[in-house]
């Protein structure tokens, strides 16, 4: 700007060759620096509007010279732009009355006269620093202007991580458009699309290609992802005016994300986007203030409206709820039903959805809580934690292991791939599970090719039941899924995660069948439904092999059992004495009802803990019946009575010979407990019941295996069909249909004293008048009339102590239960160990040993109607005669 100029501008309005006031400029120059609209629009020159501190800079000015720029110096009034910079780009503002720039006044600084968020310093500063008039060395977007005392001081940008301006990576295009420095009187110098002032504000140093992620001088940018969260800073930006295009549907009415997001929870929303400007380190000055203004009740301009809706690009999370801001672009969807979008990243409110309402009910209770919930949240966390509230199963030490690195594991350690190509599986599974995801999977890595493994690889598709299409549900694999060793890979895994397919090859609660001989027949395979038993095709039957079979997570899920549960059922009840030299030493369970056992050896219902419904419960079926030599439930036995006539009318069950009277001749009889067949309930193979003579003819009246469970001899309950009509009830109130239920009526063991005296099964004596106890004797007697207790073997006595668990003392006192003390040979006759005696041995006539056989003393007992005060099937009776 030439000397003339500079004085005369302090009174005139400076036109292309002359003044307002009619001044010709000498000899016959002219300029471009005047704007056209300055004539007949503006109201008073540079210096009629320069400030009291460019005055106070020029001492010794004569009155009449004062609002002259300085001839001398580049920047007259020192405010960081040159004066020709600032006259070609001031214009006069109607609205404030004043000029836009102005060489004579620097609290031009901070204006924004095209509204883009840019200040005028900043505006100039943007130029390349070789080519700045005033300090090559303060340029933008490394300083910004800060308020210090009253003064505006360029202030640097500690996070810039470069020295390098917008301006020295302008083109050669571009500066004959629009100069070395960005135009404060264009809102978008590059025309981009993006104003410059928000380019400014977000920006990122990108240190690979030596770039601002956005420069308001460089068209085209918004490409980089400057915090790595799936979508680039330009899709980021433009979300207050575009919804998300990741190949969903979606109403050409539906709500904007941010207007959805402000009429769930407006406070929020708010707070949202003083987050995103108060944290930009002084670039964001000027929409902080159209925001405060915005909060007192002014309409929102421009630069803020175009901030409402944006998400950060500087921020991974924007809304601060635990999921990234691509993760809930790329697979929210519109809900039609709740007219909402499954996902938001402007809002936390979304936190809690399920939008492929994969979640599963672990327990079963008909209610997902939180910690069974398969949230989108959730799905998102699978990138990092695995299974977040899992993570206490991870030995210390390990750190976080997620369920992508989990996968990538077992891809490099069971199929022998390179991590690379394990890697990459991430991807494949994702991308190839449907057509959808094909789609999804290629915008996603539309700008990038990479974009997917960088910022979305390992999380659960919040979109699909199934991500790695494995057949098993990724609620059902998140709800059983902990980490630790696992067959058959025997190495650390998740038990269950929903993006490694390899996992349905696993057995994580080892309940297979893995002590099988090449001489075990298999059960047949197939499926029980309410009961009924249907047989799979031949070809999926099982051959003869000692190869193991593994209870995997796929057929736990296909059989509905609980893949970390050995016992789903709850039905391995047995307990085991281990003998150590005659005494018992431990008591272990016995597993061999194990799920996988049941449905591979046993062919029994893993669901079910009477699979025949026949109120045996399977444990017991099986301690009675199974036999391991022939891998069947039927064992060839010497145990059916031969009942002897006394007279043609009176049947009793011994043998007379001569004068001795001996116990009976028993034949041998195909004795069955099946668990899988109920039809055994009515057999009766030790023929222990009576004799009905009342006709003059005698007929045999069976002490069925039924009878002999429960101890009973009741006609009306010699069946499960009869106990299911009879209108029982249990502790609970409810009828009985089940054998639990059953022994809790009949026993009366719904707690307090009076379980004690109705329980005539109670094993163990609890006073010395307590006749309802077990005594289990094997006297050795010969003859029923002569009697010989020198010799008599004490099986099973409720009043003596059992070596085992004793507390204290020996075995001459009535067992403590209290303490976990035993009766003595409890393990005889209580299969279960609850010190309560499983029936009477349907495969012994007399069980107690007492020469009268089973029924016949249950009668007797019942007699008064009373029923445990006199006879009693486990307790040996006194036989003296006279």
């Amino acid at each position: 700007m030439v000397n003339w100029l500079e004085y005369h501008l302090k009174d005139n309005i400076i036109h292309t060759d002359s003044t307002d006031t009619g001044l010709e400029f000498p000899e016959n120059f002219t300029t471009l620096l005047a704007d056209e609209s300055w004539i007949g629009f503006a109201g008073g020159s540079f210096g009629y509007h320069t400030s009291l501190m460019y005055s106070s800079l020029v001492n010794g000015t004569t009155p009449e010279d004062v609002g002259a720029a300085n001839p001398l110096s580049a920047d007259s009034d020192r405010d960081g732009m040159p004066d020709g910079w600032e006259v070609y780009f001031a214009r006069w503002s109607l609205f404030d009355e004043a000029w836009t720039l102005n060489p004579v006044d620097e609290r031009d600084q901070t204006g924004d006269p095209d509204g883009d968020g840019m200040n005028n310093w900043e505006e100039y500063n943007s130029i390349d620093g070789n080519f700045s008039e005033v300090d090559d060395l303060t340029t933008v977007p490394q300083f910004y202007l800060l308020h210090v005392g009253g003064e505006l001081l360029a202030t640097p940008w500690l996070s810039a991580e470069s020295t390098r301006s917008f301006g020295s990576f302008l083109t050669q295009d571009q500066i004959n458009k629009t100069g070395y420095t960005s135009d404060p009187n264009v809102a978008d110098t590059d025309g981009d699309g993006l104003l410059d002032g928000i380019e400014l504000m977000f920006t990122r140093w990108n240190s690979t290609d030596q770039v601002w992620t956005l420069n308001p001088l460089v068209a085209g940018d918004g490409g980089y992802d400057s915090d790595h969260d799936g979508i680039t800073d330009l899709v980021e930006l433009n979300l207050t005016n575009q919804n998300p295009q990741n190949g969903g549907l979606s109403p050409p009415d539906a709500p904007r994300l941010w207007e959805e997001a402000e009429s769930l929870d407006p406070d929020e929303a708010v707070n949202r986007i003083y987050r995103i400007l108060f944290n930009k380190e002084g670039r964001a000055e000027i929409a902080i203030a159209q925001f405060e203004n915005w909060q007192d009740g002014d309409q929102a301009l421009p630069l803020l409206q175009a901030l409402l809706g944006i998400t950060d690009p500087n921020a991974e999370d924007t809304d601060r709820d635990g999921m990234s801001d691509g993760y809930e672009y790329w697979f929210t969807e519109w809900n039609l039903e709740a007219n909402i979008w499954t996902m938001n990243p402007l809002t936390d409110t979304d936190v809690h959805v399920d939008s492929d309402d994969d979640s599963y009910d672990c327990n079963g209770d008909g209610y997902i809580s939180d910690s069974e919930s398969f949230d989108n949240l959730a799905e998102y966390d699978a990138r990092v934690y695995g299974k977040r509230s899992a993570i206490g199963t991870i030995p210390n030490g390990t750190g976080l292991v997620s369920y992508g690195l989990d996968t990538v594991t077992a891809y490099m350690q069971e199929q022998s791939m390179t991590q690379a190509a394990a890697s990459d599986q991430l991807y494949v599974l994702f991308a190839t599970k449907s057509l959808v995801s094909a789609e999804r999977a290629g915008l996603i890595n539309n700008v990038d090719p990479d974009n997917f493994n960088i910022s979305l690889a390992g999380v659960s598709d919040p979109t699909d039941d199934d991500s790695d299409s494995d057949g098993l549900p990724d609620g059902w694999e998140f709800c059983f899924s902990i980490y630790g060793q696992w067959m058959p890979v025997n190495a650390y895994r998740w038990s269950l995660n929903p993006l490694n397919p390899l996992d349905i090859h696993y057995d994580p609660d080892a309940d297979g069948w893995y002590d099988r001989t090449i001489f075990d027949t298999p059960a047949q395979q197939g499926a029980w439904e309410n009961r009924e038993f249907t047989a799979s095709p031949i070809e999926e039957q099982l051959g003869l092999s000692n190869s193991n079979l593994y209870f995997t997570n796929e057929m736990e899920y296909n059989n509905g059992t609980h893949p970390l549960d050995d016992d789903s059922d709850d039905d391995s009840l047995i307990m085991e004495p281990v003998f150590t030299s005659g005494s018992v030493t431990d008591y272990i369970q016995n597993m061999n009802l194990s799920d996988g056992r049941e449905v591979f050896k046993y062919g029994t219902n893993p669901l079910d803990n009477d699979t025949d419904g026949d109120m045996m419960p399977d444990f017991y079926e099986y301690y009675r019946g199974w036999n391991e030599t022939n891998d069947n439930w039927s064992s060839y036995l010497q145990i059916s009575v031969v009942w002897f006539h006394v007279t043609p009318t009176v049947l009793k069950p011994v043998t007379v010979d001569g004068g001795t009277i001996g116990r009976p001749t028993l034949d041998w009889v195909w004795f069955t407990h099946d668990a899988t067949d109920a039809s055994d309930v009515g057999q009766d193979a030790d023929n222990d019941g009576d004799w009905d003579c009342t006709s003059g003819t005698c007929v045999y009246v069976p002490y069925n295996n039924f009878q002999e469970y429960y101890g009973v001899v009741n006609a009306t309950l010699a069946s499960p069909t009869l106990v299911r009509q009879a209108n029982l009830y249990d502790c609970s109130g409810n009828v009985v249909q089940e054998w639990w239920q059953l022994r809790e009526s009949l026993l009366g063991t719904c707690g307090g004293l009076a379980a004690l005296e109705s329980n005539y099964f109670r094993m163990y004596k609890i006073n010395n008048n307590d006749e309802l106890y077990a005594y289990i004797v094997d006297d050795h007697d010969a003859d029923y009339q002569y009697l010989d207790t020198s010799d008599d073997e004490i099986l099973v006595n409720g009043a003596w102590t059992d070596s085992y668990n004793r507390f204290a003392g020996d075995k001459n006192h009535l067992p403590n239960t209290g303490l976990g003390e035993y009766v003595w040979g409890w393990w005889l006759i209580d299969i279960d160990g609850d010190q309560i005696a499983d029936g009477t041995d349907p495969t012994n006539w007399d069980t107690d040993g007492d020469w009268l056989n089973d029924l016949f003393e249950i009668r007797d007992d019942l007699l008064d109607g009373v029923r445990g005060n006199s006879g009693s099937p486990i307790r040996y009776d006194d036989r003296t005669t006279s």
